[in-house]
């Protein structure tokens, strides 16, 4: 069983990175790819929630902190090292892949971009429930970027995108719960007489 989804997988992978291409997405796909791209972007939107956001924009922020934390270091600390897959740049000879980005010496499952974007992603929507499409959308599209850059497969990427919204789910329900216990713990008792 687990050799067919292997076999599936990399037949997957060799259609989404070797044949299903185009020289527009070879130029926007290794942008969107790369992390430091977004650094500014989703600073800029923590800031922002930080100061206007009021308190469900801190709620968010604190939200965002929780899941990234825990969605980063699920997948790159605790399920990387278990799994060890190695990454299909590194595992398939260079001819039958087409690499955009240059390797890494980290392990492929899961991806640990996927697992952030879809926290993040679950977050946001909680904050903006009627933009989540856009959110869902922008994190399938970092996902499939792993693929198509040459350095996941696409089970590393869906492991991720369900680990990311376990850990967007729980960082909401973290805060939402603390929240509630700090105000049923200082509730005042009403005055006598």
């Amino acid at each position: 069983m687990i050799d067919q989804v292997i076999a599936i997988d990399q037949s997957l992978f060799a259609f989404l990175n070797g044949i299903a291409y185009c020289p527009i997405l070879d130029a926007i796909m290794p942008v969107v790819t790369r992390q430091e791209n977004w650094y500014p972007v989703l600073g800029g939107l923590w800031i922002a929630l930080l100061i206007w956001g009021g308190r469900r924009g801190r709620m968010t922020a604190v939200m965002l902190v929780i899941a990234v934390a825990l969605a980063d270091q699920l997948s790159s600390a605790v399920l990387k090292p278990l799994v060890r897959r190695v990454r299909p740049c590194n595992a398939l000879p260079l001819e039958e892949i087409r690499l955009l980005v240059r390797r890494s010496g980290s392990f492929s499952f899961p991806s640990s971009h996927a697992t952030n974007s879809f926290a993040m992603a679950m977050v946001l929507a909680w904050r903006w429930p009627r933009l989540v499409i856009i959110f869902i959308a922008f994190a399938i599209l970092v996902a499939y970027s792993r693929v198509y850059v040459g350095v996941h497969y696409p089970v590393d990427v869906l492991a991720g995108a369900a680990l990311g919204v376990g850990c967007g789910r729980a960082a909401i329900w973290i805060v939402v719960a603390a929240l509630h216990w700090w105000e049923r713990r200082n509730v005042t008792e009403p005055a006598e007489g």
